[in-house]
């Protein structure tokens, strides 16, 4: 039977410049894969910008974006004025709109005062979704030791530019001597990291938007922890901001891990719960997760109201799970993805259930800005 290509898309996330020669010997050190796996924790440290502004690194620049570091030095005379044109070039090719934030981290913090790196930045146009950082001693290092970036000698750091996704913590580093297009593929890949499925995305018009979202996710009734039974679009998800997870009682893995750690989340999101932000846990084992199992589950992890663990009949909660990418024949092998959205715009990521508290908070805070 031929699957439609839309379905298809839901049942795949179910399954879950040229090169500049130099002589330096720095250079020719091996850089890292572009596809290899990082650990990447980015300080809340207080830097200042080329302005003289006071940016917090993690809390104003990095979380919940996608971002692009580099590591540079504006006495420099070989490669960090080739680095940041390379990285010019991928932003130039990702274009206006791209949700990137670029940031350049300086080597030398006893010269490169916001005024000298304004210069230094001149050529290449920022605007404010570019910042060129120093700031005190000890939290520039902090932040260059974090990332991947310090070196003791300034003049023998690599040309490597940092991408990552703060939301699903992927981290990749790319050859900053290569070509941009290299920078603009682990953006997108990074990007494409917390995309949610096309199926949800945003159309024209508020009354379409509205229309598409109740075909979409159809109004199937699943009862929750309380045996009150919801339309799953009119009563859970139209009008509210949604983080929608997978799980099932007996469950011997992850279930237990990712609920405890979603109710930090909710207690995050305390004062917006049970109004405009709901958090539906869905059972992927509605043969045995009764609404009496689902109550004794949602109390032990202390659930507030505004967090609903839903179940019903296997039929009904087979196709809401489809329309989300969590239906498994087998509930050990579930998904952990959170899907965080609002279907009255049509803005929707995706997530690891177990990304920092923080990441997911900044998700939803900051779902509906300007792409």
């Amino acid at each position: 039977m031929m699957i439609p290509p839309l379905k298809q898309v839901v049942l795949a996330l179910a399954l879950t410049c040229a090169p500049v020669a130099l002589a330096q010997e720095d250079v020719r050190v091996p850089l890292p894969s572009q596809s290899a796996s990082l650990e990447v924790t980015v300080p809340d440290v207080t830097l200042v910008d080329q302005h003289g502004r006071q940016v917090k690194l993690w809390t104003d620049l990095v979380r919940g974006q996608t971002v692009a570091i580099n590591f540079i030095f504006t006495r420099c005379k070989t490669i960090c004025t080739p680095v940041t044109a390379t990285l010019d070039k991928a932003r130039q090719q990702l274009g206006r709109g791209s949700n990137v934030r670029f940031i350049s981290i300086t080597l030398d913090v006893n010269n490169d005062t916001p005024e000298r790196l304004a210069k230094f930045a001149e050529p290449f146009h920022p605007g404010p979704d570019w910042s060129f950082l120093t700031g005190e001693p000890a939290k520039v290092k902090e932040a260059l030791v974090a990332l991947g970036g310090y070196v003791p000698d300034k003049e023998s750091h690599r040309p490597l530019v940092l991408v990552g996704n703060a939301l699903t913590s992927r981290w990749t580093r790319v050859d900053g001597l290569g070509s941009p297009s290299r920078i603009v593929e682990a953006v997108k890949e990074a990007q494409a990291s917390s995309a949610a499925p096309p199926e949800l995305a945003a159309m024209d018009g508020t009354a379409a938007q509205d229309a598409a979202a109740a075909k979409y996710f159809t109004n199937t009734e699943l009862v929750d922890q309380h045996g009150k039974t919801h339309r799953f679009y009119e009563d859970l998800v139209r009008g509210r901001t949604v983080l929608i997870n997978f799980a099932f009682t007996s469950c011997k893995g992850a279930c237990s891990p990712i609920t405890q750690h979603l109710a930090e989340v909710q207690k995050k999101l305390s004062a917006r719960m049970g109004k405009d932000v709901h958090m539906l846990t869905l059972s992927v084992d509605p043969t045995n997760d009764t609404p009496k199992s689902l109550a004794k589950f949602a109390k032990k992890f202390g659930a507030q109201p505004g967090w609903y663990f839903l179940t019903g009949s296997r039929e009904n909660i087979t196709l809401v799970l489809k329309k989300l990418g969590g239906y498994t024949e087998k509930p050990d092998e579930h998904n952990t993805t959170l899907l965080i959205g609002d279907a009255s715009t049509g803005m929707w990521v995706k997530s690891p259930a177990m990304a920092m508290a923080d990441n997911i908070v900044a998700a939803v805070e900051h779902l509906n800005d300007p792409r």
